[in-house]
């Protein structure tokens, strides 16, 4: 019997993200960061546009956050919203996903494109 390709890209974790001395909790979809995804991504980090690179991989596998918005209401997720916030916290979200779907790898291709994103 054939599995489906949504059956691959179903999957869910929700994982926390430090914010200070607070914390946003924040869903994903481990499906929604492919090659394609990684051949955009460094498009952008080329371009020196690494914010526009942290955008595309969040707005591609984010599926709810408890982030609000001075108002009290969750603040939607769409690059709209990604591109209003700091970079660091993007940044410090990429990094949470990237440890969580790969713990025990200690120099991930991603979470080295976070730390030079970090010393610029």
């Amino acid at each position: 019997m054939g599995i489906r390709i949504s059956e691959l890209t179903r999957d869910e974790r929700t994982i926390q993200v430090p914010v200070g001395k607070e914390q946003v909790n924040i869903t994903y979809r481990p499906g929604g960061f492919t090659p394609e995804t990684e051949d955009r991504l460094h498009q952008h980090e080329e371009d020196q546009r690494g914010g526009a690179a942290l955008v595309e991989l969040l707005e591609g596998c984010l599926v709810r956050w408890d982030l609000e918005g001075e108002d009290g209401q969750p603040m939607p997720i769409d690059g709209a919203v990604l591109r209003t916030l700091p970079i660091r916290f993007l940044a410090q979200a990429v990094k949470a996903i990237a440890e969580d779907m790969n713990p025990n790898a200690e120099s991930a291709e991603i979470s080295g494109a976070i730390s030079s994103r970090k010393a610029r």
